[in-house]
């Protein structure tokens, strides 16, 4: 990993990891550093969903209200009782009585009103068949919902899975007291990204509040050296662009690698590339070739069939195209496209690995327009659950093994929250959320995994039905949560049609029981 506006933002963010170092610092109102975008590359490799613009325009527009929860701070120490104000948005103009009550999930970044906008979402689609109210319920210390006054690690103590959970128990909870749930009503959860891995495991941990849920790109497996993800990516390079991308890619790292054992060689790279520090300390490299890697994950993660976009593993492939490059030809057309227009200007910037550090180490919330609104959280969060670090050590990558392993990931833990978030915490995070929430095999009925085999988060997840009623889905050609959309009949892919189809189906059944068999929606 939502609601439109921050979506876009950070879709924004996404972008400038195509756009050169001079334009993210102008934007951001600091001094030239290229790791000014290693928050964009954190960002972009995160679970984040993305959802489109709305393509509906109705005469009316859809009134979505904003409302505040006073929500409980610790949910398991029964002592403390700080209570803090949590985010949500509803939408009833599409109720009618007998309808169900879909909730929208929120994940590592901003929610806001348009979420719940007509021609957003699939789950809008699904509400206007079934006619169910509609909530969206933002995640703790992201956008504008704070639990505590700062982000220090102390505070960051309460961000959680588990806490998130029982934030959604609590929240159903006041709508059932305060009547806005009626009783036996149905309860609907969807999520994308890490918000599918809440949905499927609110199901899990409250049944008798969550009815059913659909789990979209949920990487429900945690894992520290995730390897998988730039596999696929090298993968799905190829299946899209074709072997020249990634084997142009592969010349182009390779010469760096061999040009970097030598002065001269050295001096070319820090020319070739505007390298204004040093690049020779291990942490250093290690955050220099992951940004090199950000166009290619992010293009991935996000593929959309649509011309100059960021998001398109046509054109970004489009950088590195040509036959029969040489290494040093092949570098040139990678600088090009990770410098963008200051290519070629003689500006220098800031490489090092510590600029980075010292851009995640701010305590501050920052608002929903800032591109590192969402970074520290969503950094913690790998840091004491999932691990997800997406490494160059698995084979068959265009990547050099040697760099972005596993060892630069627990480094960024303690430096950036301190000694304590050490290699023991971050694999004991990991094997915790294993343990809890029942990896790839979940005891859960009621919930539907859906995945594309473009997207590199598919390798964590669900690709085979648990049961007949936790059944999986598979979208041929998907990229990250490309299901969630609200339905195009102009773009969507027969095989999008068809998982829309069964997920349809699946919540017809798994939320009315039909003797006749005919449609419970009418």
């Amino acid at each position: 990993m939502a609601a439109l506006q921050a979506a876009l933002l950070l879709l924004f963010g996404l972008a400038l990891a195509a756009l050169a170092p001079s334009e993210q610092a102008t934007l951001s109102r600091r001094l030239p550093l290229v790791h000014d975008h290693i928050a964009f590359s954190r960002s972009l490799r995160s679970l984040r969903y993305v959802p489109p613009p709305p393509k509906v325009t109705r005469a009316v527009p859809a009134k979505v209200d904003t409302f505040h929860l006073d929500q409980v701070l610790d949910h398991f120490n029964p002592v403390d009782k700080t209570t803090w104000k949590q985010r949500y948005f509803a939408r009833t103009d599409l109720y009618e009585e007998g309808g169900p009550v879909f909730i929208y999930i929120g994940g590592e970044g901003a929610e806001s009103t348009d979420t719940l906008d007509d021609g957003v979402l699939f789950m809008t689609y699904l509400a206007e068949n079934f006619k169910a109210k509609l909530y969206d319920l933002e995640h703790r210390y992201y956008g504008g919902s704070h639990p505590t006054p700062d982000l220090s690690s102390a505070n960051l103590q309460y961000l959680s899975a588990d806490q998130a959970l029982a934030d959604l128990a609590y929240f159903i909870e006041t709508l059932i007291e305060k009547g806005e749930i009626e009783k036996d009503q149905k309860v609907a959860v969807f999520g994308g990204s890490y918000p599918g891995n809440l949905a499927a495991w609110a199901r899990i941990k409250y049944p008798h509040l969550v009815h059913a849920a659909v789990s979209s790109s949920a990487p429900v497996y945690a894992e520290a050296d995730f390897i998988e993800y730039m596999q696929v990516v090298a993968k799905s390079l190829d299946k899209v662009a074709g072997t020249f991308c990634g084997e142009n890619i592969k010349k182009a790292t390779d010469r760096i690698v061999q040009l970097l054992k030598t002065t001269d060689g050295y001096e070319q790279v820090k020319e070739t590339f505007q390298v204004g520090t040093d690049l020779k300390d291990k942490l250093d490299l290690d955050a220099f070739f992951e940004t090199l890697s950000n166009p290619f994950a992010g293009a991935v993660q996000y593929n959309r069939d649509v011309p100059y976009s960021p998001y398109s593993i046509k054109y970004i492939c489009s950088s590195m195209a040509g036959d029969n490059l040489t290494g040093d030809q092949a570098m040139e057309q990678l600088s090009a496209l990770v410098l963008g227009s200051s290519k070629g200007t003689g500006q220098m910037f800031d490489w090092s690995y510590q600029s980075s550090v010292t851009s995640y180490q701010s305590t501050q919330y920052q608002g929903a327009s800032k591109h590192r609104a969402a970074v520290r959280q969503w950094l913690y969060q790998t840091c004491t659950e999932f691990g997800y670090y997406q490494t160059f050590s698995g084979d068959g990558t265009p990547f050099p093994k040697a760099y972005n392993d596993l060892a630069y990931d627990y480094q960024l833990c303690k430096d950036i929250f301190g000694d304590a978030y050490d290699k023991a915490v971050v694999d004991g995070g990991v094997r915790r959320s294993n343990i809890v929430f029942g990896e790839r095999h979940p005891d859960v009925t009621n919930v539907i995994f859906v995945n594309g085999d473009i997207d590199p988060w598919h390798a964590l997840g669900i690709l085979e039905d648990v049961s007949p009623q936790a059944p999986a889905a598979f979208v041929d050609g998907g990229s990250h949560c490309a299901d969630m959309n609200y339905p195009d009949p102009d773009s969507d892919s027969a095989s999008i049609i068809a998982v829309h189809d069964k997920v349809h189906k699946f919540l017809r059944s798994a939320l009315y029981e039909v003797p006749s068999g005919g449609p419970a929606d009418g």
